[in-house]
Order: C-alpha cells, then sequence, then structure tokens
C-alpha cells in the first residue's frame, strides 16, 4: 500500500493525547482535547478517502478503505470513552 505520510499528519498533532487517552478522559480540558482528537480521526479519513479515489489497484483500494473505517472506528472508540467516562462522573 502506497499512503503518503501526510495523509496521517493530522494524528500526529494529537499523538501524545492518544498515548496517554486515560489521562486525557480525566483532564478538565478532557472535552477541548476529544474534540481535537475527534477531528484529527475525520481530517485522517476524510484524508484516506480522497486518496482511494486515486487508487487504481483493486486491492489497494480494499486496504484504504480498511484504514477508513479503521478511522471512523477509532473515533467511535474515544467517543464512547468519553461518554462512559462522563457516566461516571
Amino acid at each position: 500500500m502506497n499512503v503518503k505520510n501526510d495523509v496521517y499528519d493530522p494524528l500526529m498533532s494529537v499523538a501524545k493525547d492518544l498515548n496517554e487517552l486515560d489521562v486525557v478522559l480525566g483532564a478538565k480540558d478532557a472535552s477541548d482535547r476529544i474534540a481535537k482528537i475527534v477531528s484529527a480521526f475525520d481530517e485522517t479519513a476524510e484524508r484516506i478517502s480522497s486518496a482511494t479515489q486515486s487508487v487504481h489497484d483493486s486491492q489497494e483500494r480494499i486496504e484504504m478503505q480498511k484504514l477508513y473505517r479503521g478511522m471512523i472506528a477509532a473515533r467511535r472508540i474515544v467517543l464512547n470513552l468519553q461518554e462512559r467516562r462522563s457516566a461516571r462522573g
């Protein structure tokens, strides 16, 4: 698969928070930080989707679609964790 590195740039800006997600979820500014993480997953998914349009090999297209779905799933997981943390109080 031949995905350009800049496709993942939005995730690089939130990498530290992703590595410390449990701490982020409990932080006072959790909502803002989670919003940035979710936005990074959205932007990355959009970039992958755009890159998929220019792929001509069907196997590579399938792999790109898997990456796209992975970004969407990761976004949902983060939001779900935030919701559970908020429910616990």
